[in-house]
């Protein structure tokens, strides 16, 4: 019998994205930032780190490797931008609640620092897989409708901005430290002949 798994949702996950000196630099600049601050819930940075010469190493890799998963996916595009990137701080017993990254097309998070206690968790796009859902044997992508990643420190995870995604309550002692981003395409868009094209 064939298989013909349709539809995907493509998530990419890259373990030792930086190199450690430039990670503890980054780690360092949003702390101190984090530091100044009042007694805000989810504290997050202002949307323009990568504006910043001390992230433009940072910013290139992610303008990098989502040029590289673009080409993945078969995707012929003319160029990409970063449209925000922003350090959070999330302290022991606060959370994310459920959302998306509208107005973008490829979004992602990088870890500073996480003992694992708040990963990323992602629903299931299709609104009607729960229909029904028989006893599972063992647990997998492949039949689950909520998937997690754990935030390791130095894990970069990319995933499509429309994606609904939330981090849980963070249960560490310690500080989950992390950056995250969007992306935008640029230039022509879609297909001409299928009036579906765009210019950004």
């Amino acid at each position: 019998m064939d298989r013909h798994q349709v539809f995907a949702t493509n998530i990419f996950v890259q373990d030792n994205f930086l190199f450690e000196e430039t990670s503890l630099y980054m780690k360092n600049y949003i702390q101190k930032l984090w530091q100044e601050r009042s007694n805000t819930v989810n504290w997050q940075t202002e949307p323009n780190l990568h504006t910043k010469v001390e992230f433009k190493i940072f910013a290139d890799m992610v303008l990098d490797t989502s040029k590289e998963i673009l080409e993945t996916l078969d995707y012929a595009v003319e160029d990409i931008a970063i449209t925000d990137m922003w350090g959070n701080v999330l302290r022991k017993g606060e959370a994310h609640p459920p959302h998306t990254h509208s107005n973008n097309f490829l979004s992602g998070v990088y870890y500073l620092y996480s003992d694992k206690a708040a990963g990323i968790q992602f629903f299931d796009p299709r609104p009607s897989a729960d229909v029904m859902v028989p006893k599972k044997t063992k647990k997998t992508h492949n039949n689950s409708n909520l998937l997690s990643f754990a935030s390791k420190t130095n894990r970069a995870v990319f995933f499509p901005s429309w994606l609904n995604h939330w981090v849980p309550q963070n249960i560490s002692e310690k500080n989950r430290i992390s950056i995250a981003w969007n992306i935008q395409l640029k230039g022509e868009i879609g297909e001409h002949n299928e009036y579906q094209s765009a210019n950004f």
